[in-house]
């Protein structure tokens, strides 16, 4: 590394750990939520792990072109942290189908794609984390599907680094308005976050987990980012079931992201742990080309969903297999 790649380095180390920290920091507040002892540690993008070669999960080469994304992320994950103080005295916990509407409705015309609901397990807090609240709001906000094409390219990077900063903006937006109706609300960024985010939309009734681990929806396959609120709302409707299961027959089946990554970083079988989290990637095998290759995103690119829509896939599925797949 040059002088100036190692300035460059430096300071994102100093502003992610500064981050890091308030968010570990959230541990302390009265009455909050913590993550269980099955929960997993926060990996991703932890300053303090970056190998002494200098390698962080965006290439330095290309630290210009979304350099100025990665510095509002980190401004807005920060602020939804600083913004807690904002919350009213004592939050109120029932919506009114109206106010319930009026929110979603906004959302969208911030540019969110889907919300979902869902009751927080423990576990799913990353390890040293914690909430305000366990009645989350899971958001989804579309990556675009012709600069995903392009990857891995520097279209494609930008384009997913200023999707993060996007929808963190919405999540602070969007935590602001519950705020001033009255409802207790922490955001959380897309940016790593608080808590594992596929798994938990996945309880919110948004989609499916594919081989890969992302989420698969059929607005957008997997071409997401993922962000929550957590909120004193008792009564969101939180999703009963899920009729995406059979995404996971289809993927058993498919094995096109395995094939198709260039790392080899996928698990043939997820492995499943103690509390029932799944791991399907080999992140110390997948970072690398990540780096390397201006954010890959080759698994994305790849993936049945992102180029055939879920309706013709579910029905050449269902016909194939000769069943009625809801």
């Amino acid at each position: 590394m040059n002088l100036l790649d190692k300035a460059i380095l430096k300071i994102i180390q100093h502003k992610v750990s500064h981050w890091f920290d308030m968010e570990r920091s959230l541990k302390k507040v009265p009455n909050c939520i913590k993550a269980s002892k099955e929960s997993p540690e926060k990996t991703w993008p932890d300053p303090n792990k970056i190998p002494s070669g200098g390698e962080i999960p965006f290439s330095l080469r290309n630290i210009f072109v979304v350099g100025k994304y990665l510095k509002s992320s980190i401004h807005h994950g920060i602020k939804s942290i600083k913004s807690l103080d904002k919350n009213p005295p004592t939050p109120k916990s029932t919506i009114s189908p109206k106010d319930l509407q009026a929110f979603e409705s906004h959302a969208k015309s911030l540019g969110i794609g889907a919300i979902g609901y869902a009751k927080l397990p423990r576990n799913l807090i990353f390890r040293d984390r914690a909430v305000l609240y366990d009645n989350v709001i899971v958001l989804l906000q579309e990556m675009d599907k012709d600069k995903i094409a392009k990857a891995p390219s520097i279209d494609t990077f930008k384009m997913v680094f200023e999707t993060y900063d996007s929808l963190g903006k919405n999540v602070n937006k969007l935590t602001a308005y519950l705020r001033e109706l009255g409802y207790g609300a922490q955001g959380g960024h897309p940016l790593g976050g608080l808590t594992l985010y596929p798994p938990l939309a996945k309880i919110a009734g948004l989609g499916w987990l594919g081989r890969h681990g992302l989420l698969i929806t059929p607005q957008f396959g997997p071409r997401q980012r993922i962000a929550a609120i957590f909120t004193s709302i008792e009564n969101i409707p939180i999703a009963k079931s899920n009729q995406y299961s059979w995404i996971g027959d289809f993927c058993k089946k498919c094995r096109h992201c395995i094939r198709s990554c260039p790392s080899q970083a996928i698990l043939e079988e997820p492995i499943i742990h103690e509390s029932g989290r799944q791991t399907h990637i080999i992140r110390e095998k997948c970072l690398p080309v990540f780096v390397a290759e201006q954010g890959c995103s080759i698994c994305v690119k790849e993936c049945p969903f992102s180029k055939t829509s879920y309706e013709d896939i579910h029905k050449a599925f269902s016909q194939t297999h000769k069943t009625i797949l809801i």
